[in-house]
């Protein structure tokens, strides 16, 4: 089985039983985690997710590379890769900036308040910051992140809802939903915010025919200018 081929899926439920142990996982592991203050739960948990959805994948014969996590050949592919990705990253902060928090203030959501306290051991150490962006943020978050959802769990929905422009809509939005949720401790703002993300990514993942490379580095910059913003205003969400 291919997930790459254009091809028609029937429902199968065995996919969702499949997409639920997966994330079970992830959000056991997370609690557990947070349970014991874990550095970095959520890349942990994401791990373990990939962990037990390469499980299940071997099982079908399907390896990563079908998703195309793959780095760029030549100058050319690189450079196109870079201006994709740096064409996200001003695409997500044009649409959550001008459009989703404008719309969450208007309803009275932002974040809970102490949510970027999980941030505070490295506030004021530099190193500690620099170790936390590149073992959590690029590794667990951008590279992690992606892979699961945009490589493994966007196209194990479609292996259920068709490879076609209904089955695709139906699957981003199942998958930004997931990816909201998982988002939970960031309160109600935080789930629609990161689920709008999710779409965005989701959408330019299928644009760009499944190159997951320039989505990973769009969500590493996005994730390091963000942390970089919060480090600089001591902890403290604009």
């Amino acid at each position: 089985m291919n997930n790459i081929e254009p091809q028609k899926k029937s429902f199968d439920i065995k996919i969702f039983v499949e997409i639920a142990i997966v994330f079970l996982t992830i959000l056991t592991i997370k609690h557990l985690a947070d349970y014991f203050e874990v550095i970095g739960a959520g890349s942990i948990a994401i791990w373990c997710g990939i962990i037990v959805s390469t499980i299940f994948m071997k099982q079908k014969k399907i390896k990563w590379k079908v998703f195309r996590p793959k780095f760029p050949k030549g100058t050319r592919n690189w450079l196109s890769n870079i201006l994709i990705a740096l064409g996200t990253v001003i695409l997500v902060f044009s649409i959550m900036g001008l459009i989703v928090k404008p719309i969450l203030g208007s309803f009275g959501l932002t974040n809970p308040v102490g949510v970027a306290d999980r941030f505070s051991f490295f506030m004021g150490k530099p190193l500690v910051f620099i170790g936390y962006l590149i073992s959590v943020v690029w590794f667990g978050a951008a590279l992690g992140e992606e892979l699961l959802f945009r490589g493994y769990l966007l196209n194990r929905l479609l292996d259920c809802t068709g490879n076609n422009k209904l089955g695709i809509l139906i699957a981003l939005i199942i998958h930004a939903v997931i990816f909201g949720i998982l988002h939970i401790y960031q309160g109600l703002a935080g789930v629609i915010a990161t689920s709008c993300i999710a779409l965005i990514f989701g959408s330019v993942y299928f644009i760009i025919k499944r190159k997951l490379f320039p989505i990973i580095i769009a969500h590493g910059i996005i994730n390091t200018f963000s942390l970089i913003g919060l480090y600089l205003n001591n902890g403290l969400i604009s």
